[in-house]
């Protein structure tokens, strides 16, 4: 008795008139990309009173989220092919469609070049006087800001692009992307505060922007699978192995987070505590227990049964409160230092920072996306 064939992978994509309904779709979400596009720039826009730190603030959070898409989409095709993992074969349309979002993510950010006082202590005329602002003003300062911002974004869309075409790229790629993430960490997100500071705090980045990528690439692959852009006889198995992903590196964020906090507390030194503490009491309470749960919690226990990583319905309630529970973590790194520990404010202005980073998610990734693996190319 002959044994089935398994479905071959090549590497050619065609494009979209075999599915006329999903050209249908795809003008449609182009349409409400756009119209989000516009009423997500309206929306931030309500944030420039009151100093304007909602407006940089949500602007700030979207660079680094959509930068944190890009490269979870690089890192995943790297991982998979230093590793030989060619259970994800079928779905690395995802992955490949990805980091589109880079140049993206590059303009949010070097728009801040308008916020930057706003934003950060070390950019303001107060900091001539400040002796730790003085100490880092070779590093921290403006032009060299923007500047890396540049550098880090061309790097990491060059040669993730060279990685793509060819695997000899694969380990350089992967060296440079843990040097430079972990720079940017500091530089985009640290330096809010630049009292403040931890050693495990680019490992702790990374754990939150993996999680973020396998949630992207779960969605993907039900929906590849929902409109026919997986080859013929491709079946759920790759779901079960995105559940483990998503089971294990949300334990994964756990422990580091976990290990930064302990670190932090036990050692109580005031210039580390003194955020820790402002998020376990009052107003801001409640967010940081709810980022514990929607990036741990129900995750872990979404995914910790056999049968229900095979279920398309659990797999996408997982991938769903993951992302939302990334933006979270995002929004407690960013904001508790610009508001001084004033109570959180959600209103218009994060709105429209959600809406700008899934206007110019979609507009970037889905053209890439949605075309079909040509058979025998």
């Amino acid at each position: 008795m002959s044994q089935p064939v398994a479905p071959t992978l090549p590497d050619q994509f065609e494009g979209l008139g075999h599915v006329p309904a999903l050209n249908l779709l795809g003008a449609n979400l182009r349409r409400a990309s756009f119209a989000a596009l516009g009423l997500g720039l309206v929306l931030l826009l309500t944030g420039a009173g009151n100093g304007g730190f909602r407006l940089w603030g949500n602007l700030l959070l979207c660079g680094v989220n959509l930068a944190h898409v890009g490269l979870g989409g690089f890192f995943l095709v790297a991982v998979t092919r230093l590793t030989k993992g060619h259970w994800s074969d079928p779905i690395l349309a995802a992955p490949h469609a990805m980091p589109r979002v880079l140049p993206f993510a590059m303009l949010v950010m070097l728009s801040l070049w308008f916020g930057t006082g706003t934003l950060y202590p070390w950019a303001r005329p107060e900091a001539a006087t400040d002796h730790v602002l003085l100490l880092r003003a070779v590093w921290l300062n403006p032009p060299a800001f923007f500047l890396r911002i540049v550098a880090y974004f061309l790097l990491w869309y060059g040669l993730g692009r060279l990685m793509l075409r060819r695997r000899a790229f694969t380990a350089p790629y992967m060296v440079a992307f843990g040097v430079t993430f972990s720079l940017a960490s500091f530089d985009w997100i640290m330096s809010l505060e630049p009292a403040w500071y931890s050693t495990i705090f680019a490992i702790y980045g990374f754990a939150g922007m993996f999680l973020q990528g396998i949630a992207l690439v779960s969605l993907s692959a039900v929906a590849l699978r929902r409109f026919g852009l997986l080859p013929e006889g491709v079946s759920k198995a790759p779901n079960h192995d995105l559940g483990k992903m998503l089971f294990a590196f949300s334990a994964f964020w756990a422990y580091i987070w976990l290990s930064q906090f302990l670190l932090i507390w036990y050692a109580n030194i005031p210039e580390e505590v003194g955020p820790i503490k402002t998020l376990l009491s009052g107003p801001w309470a409640p967010f940081f227990y709810a980022n514990l749960v929607l990036n741990f919690v129900l995750p872990f226990h979404l995914m910790m049964n056999r049968k229900v990583k095979d279920d398309d319905r659990y797999l996408v309630a997982a991938g769903v409160v993951v992302l939302a529970g990334h933006w979270l973590d995002l929004y407690l790194l960013i904001f508790p230092p610009l508001t001084s520990g004033a109570p959180p404010r959600l209103g218009l202005p994060e709105l429209g920072g959600i809406l700008l980073t899934l206007a110019l998610g979609h507009l970037a990734v889905w053209p890439r996306l949605t075309k079909r693996r040509a058979a025998g190319a």
